[in-house]
């Protein structure tokens, strides 16, 4: 079989696909394609001729796909790069399969403590409540939302995402996201390198009144079987609550209630 024929088998072009399929065929395969050349960036005729396309077929399907954002096109360069969109629907993707690989583990653990629970994920610099359970106690956390976004370090859980980390990861989030520290109630990078510090001797973070000054938390890392943070459990409750030995009874059911073999991981 020629590379023109492979390719052509690749981007789906045999002629018993409908029309409308066949396109939607080529335009997966060109993605692809970017995909795999995206840090150098990929040309359009290398491009058509791997995947055995005519170079206007090529162009019409890219340029659909760049006014969708889901490449962009350098005209400078003439190079295409994945677009921002397909990053963000990425991200999407990311939310939900973590979001319904925990979902039952955070139910468990609002129903024993009776507190909010929220599970965190990392976009970027940024962290990400992707889920949020509220516990029965009549007297209520609701510190974020589901959605909502916040600097790394900002939050029990967020910093938890980066206190676990490796020690060039942590420097390089904290480092870029110190101009906006302030922006919550008046945080400094110097709070949240004690707050750091204090947590890898814990095991743990512990907010106490520092981002909500009535709220208390616990923001507990979940790692994966290499010991690598892939997201965090928070516990949030009014203060009184969270007295040292009930704080540490909740991390260890967070521990007991996210460990691989439970979660599937």
């Amino acid at each position: 079989m020629t590379a023109k024929e492979t390719g052509a088998k690749n981007a789906g072009a045999g002629t018993s696909a409908p029309g409308g399929t066949q396109s939607v065929q080529r335009a997966l395969a060109l993605l692809k394609s970017v995909a795999e050349h995206n840090r150098q960036g990929a040309r359009l005729s290398p491009l058509a001729r791997k995947l055995g396309l005519h170079v206007a077929t090529a162009r019409r399907l890219l340029q659909v796909l760049a006014e969708e954002g889901i490449v962009t096109y350098d005209p400078i360069t003439k190079l295409y790069h994945l677009g921002l969109e397909l990053f963000r629907l990425g991200n999407q993707a990311q939310q939900y399969a973590i979001r319904n690989r925990f979902h039952t583990a955070l139910q468990k653990i609002a129903q024993e403590t009776q507190d909010t629970v929220f599970l965190l994920i990392r976009l970027g610099n940024d962290v990400l409540c992707a889920d949020m359970i509220q516990g029965e106690y009549p007297i209520r956390t609701i510190l974020v939302d589901v959605g909502s976004r916040r600097p790394l370090g900002i939050g029990a859980g967020s910093l938890a995402l980066i206190a676990f980390s490796s020690p060039e990861d942590f420097e390089q989030v904290v480092k870029a996201n110190t101009p906006r520290y302030s922006q919550f109630q008046g945080r400094t990078e110097k709070e949240i390198r004690a707050m750091a510090k204090k947590a890898l001797k814990n095991g743990y973070v512990l907010s106490d009144g520092l981002f909500h000054k009535d709220a208390a938390s616990v923001g507990v890392p979940v790692m994966d079987e290499d010991g690598q943070v892939i997201c965090a459990v928070t516990v949030s409750a009014i203060r009184s609550r969270m007295k040292p030995k009930r704080r540490e009874q909740i991390v260890e059911l967070v521990k007991e209630q996210t460990r691989p073999e439970i979660i599937g991981l």
